[in-house]
């Protein structure tokens, strides 16, 4: 099997607001802990949208005011005692339920400005590593448009293509060994694996995918990587050619 080792976590992070970069806290390289403010966009629209919000509020409540519901009560029994018209009853209901729907209305507009602020703020989704920052401060970016790109480390997995015929023998999780290579250094790790449930039209064979533990971050995303899974404990002699794990089978997997 060959392939690219790619992380099992990773973000892109996007803009929830559009407008103008204010602030990036980060570079690419650097690590960053769940949480962390990333980017920071310009509010000033934003901020001036809640104001406008706000005061349409305080607007409608005033309006409310005018149509307490006690005196909607009491129009029940004037129109029962032929004092006021059922047209007039009707009229005074419609106009305090108006009141009533656009105080809600203006104050789930007022809401929703006070998280577009909130968004305004990108945060980091997950621990890991930077591995691309996609904007510039002064830079003016729409909604869903990429800012960061975050990358953890901790474990990478290869993509490996396995005939159809063999994937019963192949656990979800397949004990084995990983070795890894870099200058005088040479260490085995357990590898795990899992595959697609269906094999791919034209090819009757699956994709697997071989977990690389790398805890001390001496993998890097994009390596390239070449092994072989071994699906049963190989006989005397032949043991060179690949790892048999403690359940039958396992991978070994090398990287350049």
């Amino acid at each position: 099997m060959s392939g690219t080792l790619q992380p099992v976590r990773q973000a892109i992070v996007k803009a929830k607001v559009a407008g103008d970069i204010r602030q990036i806290t980060i570079r690419e390289g650097e690590t960053v802990q769940a949480g962390q403010m990333l980017v920071r966009i310009d509010t000033t629209d934003l901020d001036l949208k809640l104001i406008d919000r706000v005061g349409a509020l305080e607007s409608a409540k005033r309006t409310a005011r005018r149509w307490p519901r006690k005196p909607a009560t009491m129009n029940v029994r004037l129109m029962n005692d032929k004092f006021i018209s059922q047209n007039a009853f009707d009229s005074a209901e419609s106009s305090f339920s108006v009141a009533q729907g656009s105080v809600k209305s203006m104050e789930a507009q007022v809401q929703l400005a006070r998280n577009a602020l909130k968004d305004a703020v990108a945060t980091a989704p997950l621990a890991g590593i930077v591995a691309k920052r996609h904007v510039q401060p002064g830079e003016k970016v729409a909604i869903e448009a990429p800012l960061v790109t975050i990358v953890d480390l901790k474990d990478l997995e290869v993509q490996a293509m396995v005939p159809a015929i063999d994937v019963p023998e192949l656990k979800r999780r397949h004990a084995g060994r990983v070795r890894r290579r870099r200058l005088r250094r040479a260490s085995l790790h357990r590898t795990r694996g899992a595959h697609q449930p269906v094999d791919g039209a034209g090819t009757r064979a699956l994709i697997v995918y071989v977990g690389l533990p790398n805890s001390d971050a001496v993998l890097r995303s994009g390596m390239f990587a070449t092994g072989r899974i071994a699906l049963a404990v190989e006989r005397a002699g032949s043991h060179a050619a690949g790892y048999g794990g403690p359940d039958g089978g396992g991978a070994v997997v090398s990287y350049g």
